[in-house]
């Protein structure tokens, strides 16, 4: 029911805010608010209406005691923490549309009582109430910010002293005072002007680089957080461009942009911009706001380790269901065990003050079993084989595989669902068995050896198996670099064109000349073939890919004599449906494919 409150009404009234088709605002703060289905035209002037009605300004038509909700209420976040809405609008990826939206929000918020830092709001829930309410009295205002949900409401109170608050409609379950923002009246509305009349703020690589040193965080991760983290359906070319990232760059960076919640993009914004906004203009302005988010980070979640970029630009193409730098971390920091039950935990249940996230455990919801197993079955002998001696995620893989052997015979939750996860895969006999075995064994002894120079990479034989090319070359009667090639098609699974360059350092004209030495003398064959990346092939029998597993990057096609040497499986009409891992080292394989061919067991010579 509405009093009396002891302010004088505001001779000030601002003009309406505009109105925005509800799928442009919900685009504009996607990320920073929740139920998007929820913001009608009319929400920011939603806004402005339950500030002046706590504000004391503006009073409900006969039949009302409150304000209509607007939107789903989460914007009550932004109270004192306007950075992450006011860096967003500055950045230059930022389409132009979603710009204006969100500088239309911010001079709306400039005129509400939220953007002077000496009013006391506080935020919280209660029970008793079946449908939204506003009161007022001389002791402040209170007004319900969402409908009830399961017997709580949300509530948003304004008060004209510490306590105790204007009488509220049912019991409190918890309120939480607002913190006072930098970013006052006069601060946001210099921003706007400045975006409108300069543009948006100036780009700056090296800002990006510093952030993702300074934290851990992935290149992708680190632009969209000094971005605003933005995170639409996908990015476009221009956004990416002004990024600095490839479209698998930048998909990967969404998706661990999506990992964190509203709560916490704001709380991790909220004092990164400088005190006078004219500074993002200026030639250090965006690497200033990178040093502030990176202290804003690890305020909040420690340093984490950071992957090389060799090793995110190889996890990028694995197509998993958690981003790269997830992969990468698994691997780089596996001594560091969640907490007891902090694997299948999910963030959004927990209070941003209650979390420190030391490692990638603690971040994302492991909740499904089968694919942390699937996650973590393709990333050792991933880790093993595609990338060099000496990067630490590659020296990480033994490690994990200690603890994840540990783990399956321990009654804790990594443990439980490690076997939830076996017991659901369709091949969880293999799996188990795989990750116990001897093959697993014997990869990470080449990885804890040293044997591999440092640089190179197992799947290159002049470094791992020098005397298996040796071999070949004299018997076929060709350089080294056609013998190395040649044992690459015999035994990988993917020997792409771009893949192959990589893992023995060879240059265009190099790999080509390679590869014609093989076709002269009839060991191989020119082809075009959808998804190999790669136009020579071992004569004989082609299997394209099947239908992948859940959650999985559909298998290499393959050359039918590979099947049997890697234990491809095939499905009943001959596609490959699944590739277990190396069933030995490449090593180990690399002399074994090598013997067959010597022994008259190999591919048949092309006609």
């Amino acid at each position: 029911m509405i009093g009396t409150m002891n302010r004088t009404t505001s001779a000030h009234h601002p003009p309406a805010p505009r109105e925005w088709p509800r799928h442009e605002m919900s685009a504009a703060l996607a990320g920073l608010v929740t139920g998007s289905g929820m913001w009608q035209e009319d929400a920011f002037a939603g806004v402005a209406r339950t500030a002046a009605f706590l504000d004391g300004t503006w009073t409900p038509g006969p039949g009302a005691d409150g304000p209509r909700p607007a939107g789903d209420g989460s914007w009550t976040r932004f109270i004192g923490r306007t950075d992450a809405v006011a860096l967003r609008a500055a950045a230059p990826s930022t389409r132009p549309r979603h710009r204006e939206v969100l500088l239309d929000f911010l001079e709306m918020w400039a005129a509400t009582p939220f953007a002077d830092p000496d009013r006391h709001f506080r935020v919280g829930s209660l029970q008793g109430t079946d449908r939204p309410f506003g009161v007022r009295d001389e002791r402040g205002a209170a007004t319900s910010v969402y409908w009830p949900v399961d017997g709580r409401q949300r509530f948003l109170e304004a008060r004209t002293a510490d306590d105790p608050g204007p009488a509220l409609p049912g019991s409190v379950i918890h309120s939480t005072r607002t913190r006072r923002g930098r970013y006052t009246r006069e601060r946001l509305l210099a921003l706007v002007a400045a975006v409108r009349e300069r543009g948006p703020m100036p780009w700056d690589p090296a800002a990006v680089t510093g952030l993702a040193r300074a934290t851990g965080l992935s290149r992708a991760m680190a632009a969209l957080l000094l971005a605003g983290a933005p995170v639409p359906f996908r990015f476009d070319a221009a956004e990416r461009e002004v990024l600095g990232l490839g479209a698998a760059e930048a998909d990967d960076g969404l998706q661990e942009v999506r990992g964190l919640t509203e709560a916490d993009l704001i709380a991790l914004l909220a004092d990164v911009l400088p005190d006078d906004p004219a500074d993002l203009w200026r030639p250090a302005g965006p690497r200033d706001v990178a040093a502030r988010l990176a202290r804003s980070w690890s305020d909040r979640h420690g340093a984490w380790p950071q992957a090389s970029e060799t090793a995110w630009q190889a996890a990028l193409p694995l197509d998993r269901r958690i981003p790269a730098a997830d992969l990468c971390r698994l691997l780089l920091d596996p001594a560091r065990l969640p907490p007891a039950g902090g694997i299948g935990v999910n963030p959004r249940w927990l209070e941003p003050e209650h979390r420190r996230l030391p490692t990638i455990w603690d971040v994302r919801n492991w909740g499904d079993a089968e694919l942390l197993l699937d996650t973590l079955l393709t990333a050792v002998p991933w880790a093993y084989a595609e990338l060099p001696a000496g990067d630490a995620v590659r020296g990480g893989a033994p490690e994990l595989v200690r603890f994840l052997r540990g783990a399956l015979s321990r009654a804790d939750s990594p443990g439980r669902l490690l076997r939830e996860g076996l017991a659901q895969g369709t091949r969880h006999a293999e799996e188990r068995q795989w990750l116990t075995g001897g093959a697993c064994d014997r990869m990470m002894a080449r990885i804890t050896s040293g044997a591999l120079p440092e640089g190179a990479y197992e799947t290159d034989p002049r470094a791992s198996a020098p005397e298996v090319v040796s071999r070949a070359a004299g018997h076929l009667g060709v350089s080294g670099d056609a013998a190395a090639l040649y044992l690459q098609l015999l035994t990988l699974p993917s020997p792409t064109d771009r893949h192959v360059r990589r893992w023995n350092g060879w240059t265009t004209r190099q790999h080509r000349d390679a590869a014609a030495e093989l076709a002269g003398r009839g060991l191989v064959v020119r082809d075009r073939r959808a998804r190999a990346g790669r136009d020579v092939f071992l004569p004989g029998a082609w299997m394209p890919s099947g239908r992948p597993r859940r959650g999985l990057k559909p298998p290499p096609p393959l050359e039918g004599w590979k099947v049997p040497l890697l234990g491809a499986l095939l499905g009943h009409d001959g596609k490959v449906t699944d590739l277990p891992p190396f069933p030995d080292t490449l090593p180990a394989l690399f002399a074994r494919a090598w013997r067959l061919v010597r022994d008259g067991d190999g591919p048949e010579p092309a006609p």
